[in-house]
């Protein structure tokens, strides 16, 4: 059976209110880490889910109205995933697909250290990118200077997710064609986000991006806070993913959930 080795990269962070992003679990500040997993699979080679935070952030953050995205995430870097697949030995024109869970500047600032990858996203994902600009773009948290110019040539938009189903997630899209890579659905957030079924040495883990910002949100089914409204894309489908993913925990604890923002998801790097 084909099996994908899972890295879990920080970097860096922002930082919010705890009741922001998990209702009732109080004011003091937190940080919501930027992560991004490195997929190597045996045959395809090196895949991104994410690319997380990169230095070319701080030249959006320059331009209006782009910098309202700074002052809405006070943002501090850590070392870019290329940097860090750098450390590893590993190129950038080593990475062949770079799958975009969502469009939010934290998910996507890196994309353009990899221009020789594949962009795998939803549909609705690509046609927000393609269509949003200004002040709406940032509204919905798509900084367009983070995208390549190629970008729409470059991608492979995925609406057929008939690949199977997981149990409360959904049907998905086998992004490999062997099983290791599953694509779902987890809309509410952002629009066309994506999870991932990833399947591993060590055992299956699924990756649910924002579908919950932290391990807490989604085992006590805290959605997050309804000053966060202006953030999500429909707060109506985000509690629906929250409660799936709650099932879902349920149903497979043996299945670790990681999700993007959360501490756990960098201390599931340092497990036995």
């Amino acid at each position: 059976m084909i099996t994908v080795d899972l890295t879990v990269l920080d970097t860096g962070f922002c930082t919010a209110r705890a009741s922001l992003v998990a209702e009732g679990t109080g004011w003091r500040e937190i940080r919501c880490h930027a992560t991004a997993f490195v997929l190597q699979h045996p045959q395809r080679g090196t895949c991104l889910f994410d690319t997380g935070y990169a230095p070319r952030l701080l030249d959006a953050f320059a331009h209006w109205p782009d910098r309202l995205y700074k002052y809405a995430t006070p943002t501090t870097l850590g070392r870019s995933v290329v940097q860090q697949l750098h450390d590893r030995g590993i190129a950038a024109s080593a990475v062949r697909t770079v799958i975009l869970s969502h469009l939010h500047a934290d998910h996507v600032a890196g994309l353009r250290d990899f221009p020789q990858a594949s962009i795998a996203l939803s549909r609705a994902a690509f046609m927000q990118q393609q269509s949003v600009s200004g002040f709406g773009a940032v509204r919905r948290g798509v900084l367009q200077s983070l995208f390549p110019n190629d970008v729409a040539a470059r991608s492979s938009p995925i609406d057929g997710f008939t690949h199977g189903s997981i149990s409360h997630l959904g049907p998905t899209y086998d992004l490999f064609g062997d099983g290791t890579v599953q694509l779902m659905l987890l809309p509410g957030h952002a629009r066309g986000q994506l999870g991932a079924f990833v399947r591993t040495a060590g055992g299956d883990v699924l990756l649910c991006a924002d579908g919950a910002w932290t391990s807490q949100a989604y085992r006590e089914q805290r959605g997050p806070h309804w000053l966060a409204t202006a953030i999500q894309d429909n707060m109506s489908e985000h509690a629906a993913t929250l409660r799936a993913l709650h099932a879902f925990n349920r149903a497979r604890p043996d299945v670790p959930i990681l999700p993007t923002h959360c501490p756990e998801t960098l201390a599931w790097v340092h497990r036995p």
